[in-house]
């Protein structure tokens, strides 16, 4: 039986149609599908001194409390001296493009008596509040922790 001429022009023609014609290309605003409009929050929110508050491991007696001093280094990077009742740490990292995120490392001194690092992550939540997690290395799990204005 003789393939009907109909149906062969029409798979002709699908054949050859361009393929990029089947793709839609990135999302609008970049990559990640986010607005790339102006920054929503300003860095200069998390300089200063917080009062902080963080859950830790089982047996660490937490909810803890400390103080956290933020400054910028003029590099774009703001960092901080997370003090507590043992060794302080420092933080390093840099602001996301929002300006209400600030992510990086965070170490103890090595002549602390069991020095900790890891990565954090604080949010602003204005001029007066501050939420996130850090998550110690080698651990599998961030712990919360949250700060205001004294």
């Amino acid at each position: 039986m003789p393939f009907p001429r109909a149906a062969l022009a029409v798979l002709l023609a699908l054949a050859s149609a361009p393929a990029q014609a089947q793709l839609s290309g990135p999302p609008a605003g970049g990559p990640t599908g986010q607005f790339l409009g102006p920054p929503t929050g300003n860095a200069g929110d998390f300089l200063g001194v917080w009062t902080m508050s963080w859950s830790g491991p089982m047996g660490t007696n937490c909810p803890c409390r400390g103080t956290l001093t933020i400054v910028a280094n003029g590099n774009g990077v703001l960092e901080g001296t997370w003090k507590t009742d043992g060794a302080s740490a420092r933080l390093t990292g840099s602001v996301g493009y929002n300006q209400d995120v600030w992510t990086g490392r965070f170490a103890q001194p090595d002549d602390a008596d069991f020095p900790i690092r890891g990565y954090f992550r604080l949010e602003s939540r204005g001029e007066r509040n501050l939420t996130g997690s850090y998550q110690p290395d080698g651990t599998a799990i961030p712990y919360s922790w949250s700060g205001t204005r004294p």
